[in-house]
């Protein structure tokens, strides 16, 4: 039985370009007891090439030194002031060519060797037991992430890969057993079962009926997926491996609408619930990672994602469960709540009774059918001329199948909106505006921008927002079969 979730699990520990991290004036060496931290490594091969020191937070980079190596491959970086606790990277050239741990602010003395081209198998630790069995660990990981891929994709030719990728998984839990017991308290102790998440049984996969094997797996990772990982060790915030655990569970394991992510979220955080820091950076994260697709950052607009963000301001940051230093960004989120709360998917849409062009009237709430297109736009808006010709063609395709239309100009000029409607013969819906803004309608509907649309259902309950023609067409066609 293939498991999917294999698929989905990336090497951290590969080498990758790192355009990141920008090369920093180093500091002064200091020496003796003065040093809080000393690191001297030998890259065989390397000689007399810029190295940079570089510190992890979540998934990005930072610089800490940049020095170069002498005639032998030699460089030694030291400060007077302790590293942060997490993971680093040596940087060669624009390759991170190998990580290692910085479990506390005491034990930070390291002799490090590797040779050119063949970093991670060669690599060596003195004085640190902990990165001897991290690096130990990282080869056998790799290893086994590169064969299971192997083993997958010869399973197209018939071939079963369950054995051998049970062996493997074996291996890494006794590996992972280990560390704990040698290493407690140590931030591989914390690391390791992120390399490693856990895993259904094959025994108990094969207890199964064969056509429901693949539902219960998928089942098991959204129940235990956080059964190893922990989310109350502050350093983990200073490595890849938090984020990325963090990106595969609500990326791969959670169901990707809203009111699913909404449990996902209060789950997660429930598990750093008690430490304000940890509460703190994965609320921002993962308000971030959702933030980016409905504020105009990402290509790709989610909807139902309004809701997700809203939630977490309301229920987090406004609620207080959220330590905001910055009033600035307090002031932007609140702002941004006030302007969405009412018309995220799922409320009740406001009545609209607003004056056509005929100068009769009519009501949003009059209209009697299952489905109902709201759109708002300007004449002038050269998004809106692109835009609203394209939906109204969709309408017309579905305006026979349960779907009517209410189409509000934005602005006062009626010799504009009439030339509108005639030049793109919009005739088959309903027209209507609002020149004294009776309604309030830009408030009611947050329209701080056009064109925005609509689609209700026939209690006017929004089921369909921020929606351009393409997905607009998705959804009908999803809606009316």
């Amino acid at each position: 039985m293939i498991n999917r979730f294999f698929v989905f699990l990336t090497s951290l520990l590969s080498i990758t370009a790192c355009s990141s991290v920008r090369p920093v004036y180093p500091s002064p060496a200091v020496s003796g007891k003065n040093a809080a931290y000393n690191i001297e490594l030998t890259i065989n091969g390397e000689k007399n090439r810029n190295i940079v020191l570089a510190g992890y937070a979540g998934a990005d980079m930072y610089p800490v030194d940049t020095l170069a190596t002498d005639g032998n491959g030699k460089v030694r970086f030291s400060g007077v002031k302790p590293l942060v606790p997490g993971m680093y990277t040596i940087i060669s050239g624009k390759k991170n060519i190998f990580d290692f741990l910085i479990s506390d602010t005491v034990n930070q003395r390291l002799v490090i060797s590797t040779t050119k081209d063949r970093y991670l198998e060669t690599l060596s630790f003195k004085n640190s037991p902990e990165n001897e069995t991290f690096t130990a660990y990282s080869r056998f990981i790799v290893k086994k992430q590169k064969r299971e891929k192997e083993l997958i994709d010869n399973a197209k030719n018939g071939n079963s890969p369950d054995t051998e990728i049970e062996s493997m998984t074996g291996q890494a839990d006794m590996m992972e057993f280990e560390i704990k017991a040698k290493f407690p308290g140590s931030l591989l102790e914390s690391v390791a079962p992120a390399m490693n998440p856990a895993h259904p049984k094959k025994s108990e996969i094969l207890r199964i009926p064969a056509g429901e094997r693949q539902a219960y797996i998928d089942d098991f990772y959204r129940k235990h997926y956080w059964d190893k990982l922990t989310l109350t060790d502050k350093r983990m915030k200073n490595t890849p491996m938090l984020v990325s655990s963090i990106d595969r569970y609500f990326d791969n394991i959670v169901s990707q609408i809203p009111d699913s992510i909404i449990r996902a979220v209060d789950f997660v955080l429930s598990k750093a619930a008690g430490d304000s820091s940890m509460t703190k950076f994965l609320t921002g994260y993962i308000f971030d990672k959702y933030l980016h697709l409905i504020d105009g950052s990402s290509d790709v607009y989610v909807m139902g994602m309004e809701n997700l963000v809203v939630y977490i301001i309301d229920n987090y940051y406004l609620a207080g469960k959220v330590n905001i230093d910055d009033e600035k960004f307090l002031k932007e989120i609140t702002d941004y709540a006030n302007k969405n709360r009412e018309t995220l998917i799922g409320k009740q849409a406001k009545e609209l009774k607003m004056e056509t062009i005929s100068g009769g009237a009519e009501s949003l709430y009059d209209i009697d059918s299952p489905y109902v297109l709201l759109c708002f736009f300007d004449a002038l808006c050269s998004h809106c001329k692109k835009e609203i010709p394209a939906v109204y063609k969709i309408f017309q395709k579905y305006k026979n199948r349960g779907l009517a239309g209410f189409c509000v100009y934005t602005y006062s000029d009626r010799k504009e909106w009439m030339e509108f409607v005639s030049r793109h013969q919009l005739t088959d819906w309903i027209n209507v505006w609002d020149p004294a803004n009776d309604n309030d309608f830009r408030i009611a509907y947050s329209i701080y921008s056009v064109p925005k649309i609509y689609v209700l259902d026939r209690n006017k309950k929004i089921i369909g927002r921020g929606l351009e023609s393409e997905s607009l067409a998705r959804l009908l066609n999803s809606l009316i079969k």
